[in-house]
């Protein structure tokens, strides 16, 4: 090969193309020619030339090695385990996936080199095999905005266009690009939530979940109005509870559209009153204790009544019972129940009702130093309790109505308080300290402190104890009375008062029964007309032979004491003379 031998004849003697580009660049790298008059010389473009020069110069003859070379003798070479998954999982995910955008994001997600001819070949040897859509999260679907904005921007990063973005998560082109846009300007606080609209917006929580729960509480309790199905609502979702704004925008719906009852049965007129002062305001607390009856329900021709006891600042129910009476005795019990939990208040607040004027409710007043403060005649709205009943009226009166033993009356009732204590109050609402229930209020705060003695020796005249036998009675003096097997061991309450005795466990009553009083020996001369009452403290265990109430002796009248004949001593008496006795003792002797 010579030297001069023009490069239109020396290339036809080439086996390899490294050899060839050498030979394009040798007269450059060796005797400085420039690279213009070298490519027309061998009619290569110039920047070719110079690039395979650089390389040359940088690499040395590696630099000069095609490339393509190197692809083509790896073309019958498969991907790695890894990557042929992920390649055959993105064609599975989105068909119409391109294969140049394919290789892009093997590049950026797995730093393998690859080119879009080679993703063709391989998905035509690898078909996606035909199975059920692959479960993706839509862009709409994410429970937390942030992050379905990320996966928008995190998907284009690893390499997907933007068509096919918008394709996967189902949503605009013109959304995919804002969110890149906000990405590239303001990073990652571009993608946090920029609303003017606060997150608790009606218009977001008027969710078909929630107006559904709010039409379940208008069912619970058909009389109650927005403001108490909030407070009903607030117990269960807590800090999530909705306004009460949009909880009656709820309540509306449900009447529309699912007939849901209306409170009161009608539109209720708003007369706007100016507020009275109260003749008792209570200014700390328990400085006064409300007291009323109300008649509840009647059930099987008798009128059910319900008796509650409220403290005056936090509007709290004290106590509370379901009873047959409204009488003496039952107040007393009551009172003796909130005595014993809260201690006493500065004053009782009352009706003049004959049980509130009583001689047993006064003495009892008096010996726990408690003031009676009556209300004037015809004006309930100075006792706070009557207030109290209204809500009662709205969120039990229809479970007491559907009731259909005495039992779920007293359950309800019992449900009422506690649902009452721990409900927001309509009185609190302005309250700064979050103390919006009764119970949060009140603070676990007592009245004055009360000895047990002195408790006891004021209730002297009417309260006693007595342990149950295993038959269920308890003793009486010379009587025996049933009270409950079930309560076999227990210590149970007997009131007496005027001509009728109650036996009550825990605030409950079990039997009730009519005595006579002998004055002079207090003596009871006679108990009669026993009435049981159906209780949870049954014995679940049942009898051998079931008897009437003819054959079962609930009353037992035990036998007086047999009066004991005085022992008397033997006294001497003198022995008469016997003339035969002593005439034959001679005569023997």
């Amino acid at each position: 090969m010579q030297p001069d031998e023009p490069f239109s004849q020396l290339h036809l003697r080439f086996t390899d193309p490294i050899q060839y580009d050498y030979e394009v660049i040798r007269p450059v790298v060796l005797f400085a020619q420039s690279a213009n008059s070298r490519s027309q010389e061998t009619e290569v473009p110039r920047t070719t030339v110079r690039e395979k020069a650089k390389q040359f110069v940088i690499e040395g003859m590696l630099g000069l090695v095609d490339q393509r070379s190197s692809a083509a003798r790896d073309r019958k070479v498969g991907y790695p385990d890894p990557i042929a998954t992920y390649i055959l999982y993105l064609k599975q995910l989105y068909p119409p996936i391109h294969y140049r955008e394919i290789a892009r994001i093997i590049a950026n997600k797995f730093g393998y080199k690859t080119n879009h001819s080679k993703v063709k070949r391989f998905l035509k040897r690898h078909p996606v095999p035909v199975q059920l859509a692959l479960e993706l999260t839509h862009f709409h679907e994410f429970e937390d905005a942030y992050e379905a904005r990320w996966t928008v921007v995190r998907m284009f990063y690893e390499g997907w266009n933007k068509k096919s973005i918008a394709a996967v998560l189902r949503l605009s082109r013109q959304h995919v690009t804002a969110l890149i846009q906000a990405f590239e300007t303001d990073g990652f606080e571009g993608l946090e939530d920029k609303r003017t609209r606060p997150e608790n917006h009606p218009d977001n929580q008027m969710t078909l979940p929630f107006i559904d729960k709010v039409f379940r509480a208008q069912l619970h309790y058909p009389d109650a109005g927005r403001f108490r199905v909030h407070g009903i609502l607030e117990q269960d979702l807590k800090d999530d509870t909705p306004s009460e704004s949009t909880v009656g925008r709820a309540m509306a719906h449900n009447r529309l559209w699912r007939g849901a009852p209306h409170p009161l049965g009608q539109e209720a007129e708003s007369i706007e009153k100016e507020p009275a002062e109260l003749p008792y305001k209570p200014l700390y607390h328990h400085q006064y204790w409300f007291i009323d009856i109300r008649y509840l329900v009647k059930f099987e021709g008798q009128w059910v009544y319900s008796i509650c006891i409220i403290e005056g600042v936090s509007r709290a129910i004290l106590a509370g019972m379901a009873s047959y009476f409204q009488d003496e005795l039952a107040i007393l019990q009551l009172l003796h129940a909130a005595f014993g939990d809260y201690g006493t208040p500065w004053g009782i607040v009352s009706d003049n009702a004959s049980v509130f004027t009583a001689e047993a409710f006064m003495r009892v007043l008096e010996g726990l130093e408690i003031e009676p403060c009556p209300i004037e005649s015809g004006q309930a709205w100075q006792n706070l309790i009557e207030t109290q009943f209204n809500v009662q009226r709205r969120l039990a009166d229809a479970q007491f109505i559907q009731a259909e033993t005495f039992s779920e009356i007293e359950d309800a009732h019992t449900a009422f308080i506690q649902l009452f204590n721990t409900t927001r109050h309509w009185a609190h609402r302005d309250r700064v300290d979050d103390c919006l229930t009764p119970v949060a209020v009140l603070d676990g705060r007592l009245g004055r402190s009360v000895p047990p003695e002195k408790l006891h020796r004021v209730f002297r005249h009417l309260q006693f104890s007595r342990v149950v036998n295993r038959h269920g009675n308890i003793s009486i003096q010379r009587f025996y009375i049933y009270a409950e097997r079930g309560l076999a061991r227990r210590r149970v309450t007997l009131w007496f008062y005027q001509d009728r005795l109650h036996v009550e466990y825990q605030q409950t009553l079990l039997a009730r029964y009519r005595y006579r009083l002998e004055r002079r020996s207090t003596k009871i001369r006679n108990i009669s007309h026993p009435k049981l009452y159906a209780t949870p403290f049954a014995s679940p265990q049942l009898e051998l032979l079931e008897l009437d109430d003819a054959q079962w002796k609930k009353i037992v009248r035990r036998p007086e004491y047999a009066k004991r004949r005085a022992s008397l001593a033997a006294a001497a008496r003198q022995l008469a003379f016997d003339f035969l006795l002593m005439s034959w003792l001679f005569f023997w002797l």
